[in-house]
């Protein structure tokens, strides 16, 4: 990673797709702490992750030199692999091919923390955010 100051904060959220198997219990929760201790090696410091049968929500502050979009394939791609070789899944879920980015702003760092750490609570009773659920344009 380049050396310098970054202070970009994204919210990076993509799908199982739809014709995949969901996570369970253990998966999530092993796949929790996979982007949580990852963050130095793909270039980002995790602020909340939340992973759910079907989707996974990625709040990070990038490390110097890190695209968003690059980060979200980036991740998708070595999380599969993590599945298949760590996990030992012969079918591990498979990624949609979209994601979606967007900026936060230091202001709502807290905000958008307390949205992911809520995920579950929030699909239930139907009060979610439309834009930082969003995967396709």
């Amino acid at each position: 990673m380049p050396v310098g100051f970054s202070e970009i904060y994204c919210h990076i959220v993509w799908l199982v797709a739809e014709d995949s198997s969901e996570m369970n219990s253990a998966m999530k929760k092993v796949l929790q702490g996979y982007f949580t201790s990852r963050g130095d090696e793909f270039g980002y410091k995790p602020v909340a992750i939340s992973v759910l049968n079907d989707h996974i929500h990625l709040f990070a502050q990038l490390m110097p030199g890190v695209a968003p979009g690059a980060l979200a394939e980036l991740v998708k791609h070595q999380s599969t692999i993590f599945m298949i070789d760590e996990m030992a899944l012969k079918t591990p879920p498979i990624w949609d091919n979209g994601y979606g980015v967007v900026s936060v702003s230091k202001s709502h760092m807290d905000i958008v923390s307390e949205y992911v750490r809520t995920q579950e609570l929030r699909h239930k009773s139907g009060k979610i955010n439309a834009t930082l659920e969003r995967v396709r344009g």
